[in-house]
């Protein structure tokens, strides 16, 4: 069976409610009433027992006695009342009998000058203690609470389905906006409205659908740069087979050519098989205690001859900085940061490498006094294939997503990269992971 929504179930929930209250208000009111009524029927009934005490008294004292006809002008006394008694003499013997029910009866002592000469039991001839006028006031309520719970019902059912009407309205929407969402429309939005509670979640599936539709925009822009990228190494490649196949071009030359070609294509696969990897770390890195001075000296040594080569200045300056990582990332991040400030330093300039502590934090430094970056610029240096200098990074031979690399991998090993960066006068990478104290380094 198909589960009741929403509306239904509250509509049932606050029937179900005010039933229960009305009941529970019924059944209190009977227990309180029958209560009362009977308490009033006993006191009333024990009035009665006296009344029919004295007029037995003085039955006893016309008659000289407990004669039948004393009996029986008793009985008759007492049947105009609707009542019955019974006579209980001192002596135990029973003088006048009648089928009195246990429990609703009173008794009087019957007292003749200060003598007990019986006690008198009396009860109703109907054997009920409540009267009929008793009976129907108790029906009158019952008939009364009835109505009460059936107004109740209707006016829960009325109020639940407004209410439930009103709940289920945003939640509709709501739900009507993640169906498009997931047939792939990323412009539906939730319209804000509801209970605060509500709005909140309409709201976080807005960002949600701006988040997905960002991130297809990213998805379109990449692989359109991807494309982009490809298409001129594999365009000259192709156009120089060609040329060569026509004899249009000496074969040795074309070789070397066509080779650099091939290299830059091959560069750039390699550049996004090391983001793809960048972007699951947690199965890729095995962490242990680095010296990160070691490393970043081992990649510096490396690059040196290629400043030297540019005419650019190196320098590196680098103290014990000890932190958890795997040491092949942690050279692939420096290795990029100085690849980065080569391909944006002119001839002349200068590249500083510095590694050190501070407090808590390890660091990884890279300067120099490069093109720089805009400000407008800065928010996305780590955008997979973005290049600031979009006319000239032909030249400098970079794929755009070295930094993408260094920030997924900094990501990995819960650390952060900073960055300063004025147009003109250069920029400065900061790579700042969690140190390990000493102890953590005696223990290990």
């Amino acid at each position: 069976m198909r589960r009741p929504g929403l509306r239904a179930r509250l509509g049932l929930a606050l029937v179900a409610v005010a039933v229960a209250a009305v009941g529970l208000a019924a059944f209190i009111g009977n227990m309180g009433l029958s209560s009362r009524l009977e308490r009033a029927a006993r006191a009333r009934l024990a009035v009665q027992a006296g009344h029919v005490a004295s007029v037995a008294a003085a039955v006893h004292e016309g008659s000289g006695g407990w004669t039948p006809d004393a009996r029986t002008e008793l009985g008759h006394l007492a049947a105009l009342d609707g009542l019955r008694l019974s006579l209980l003499l001192p002596d135990g013997r029973v003088v006048q009998a009648g089928p009195l029910p246990a429990g609703r009866l009173a008794r009087a002592p019957v007292l003749l000058h200060g003598r007990r000469l019986a006690t008198v039991s009396v009860s109703y001839a109907n054997g009920v203690l409540l009267s009929k006028e008793d009976q129907q006031l108790k029906g009158s309520l019952d008939r009364l609470h009835l109505v009460a719970a059936g107004v109740a019902a209707f006016a829960a059912l009325v109020v639940g389905l407004v209410l439930a009407e009103a709940l289920s309205r945003p939640l509709r929407r709501i739900r009507a906006t993640a169906e498009r969402l997931e047939r792939g429309d990323l412009e539906a939005r939730v319209e804000a409205g509801g209970e605060p509670e509500v709005r909140a979640v309409g709201r976080a599936l807005n960002r949600l659908a701006e988040t997905l539709g960002h991130e297809e925009e990213l998805r379109k822009e990449s692989v359109a740069d991807l494309a982009h990228e490809l298409r001129t190494p594999v365009n000259g490649l192709l156009s120089r087979i060609e040329a060569a196949e026509d004899g249009l071009l000496p074969l040795p030359e074309n070789l070397a050519a066509m080779h650099d070609e091939a290299t830059r294509t091959a560069r750039l696969l390699e550049d996004l098989s090391r983001l793809a990897d960048a972007e699951r770390p947690g199965l890729l890195l095995d962490k242990a205690p680095i010296d990160l001075a070691e490393v970043a000296k081992t990649v510096g040594q490396a690059f040196a001859a290629r400043f030297t080569q540019a005419g650019i200045t190196f320098s590196s300056g680098c103290t014990a900085a000890w932190a958890l990582g795997d040491p092949e990332r942690i050279e692939q991040v420096v290795a990029n940061l100085l690849s980065n400030s080569l391909a944006y330093t002119e001839p002349g300039g200068k590249v500083s490498l510095t590694v050190g502590r501070e407090g808590p934090e390890a660091f990884v430094e890279v300067a120099d006094t490069g093109v720089g970056i805009d400000p407008e610029d800065l928010g996305h240096i780590y955008t997979r294939f973005w290049r600031g200098d979009r006319s000239g990074s032909r030249s400098t031979g970079g794929s755009g997503i070295g930094l993408a690399i260094v920030r997924e991998l900094v990501r990995a090993h819960e650390g952060r990269i900073d960055v300063e960066s004025t147009p003109g006068r250069g920029s400065r990478f900061k790579v700042v992971l969690p140190a390990l104290q000493r102890e953590a380094l005696a223990g290990g």
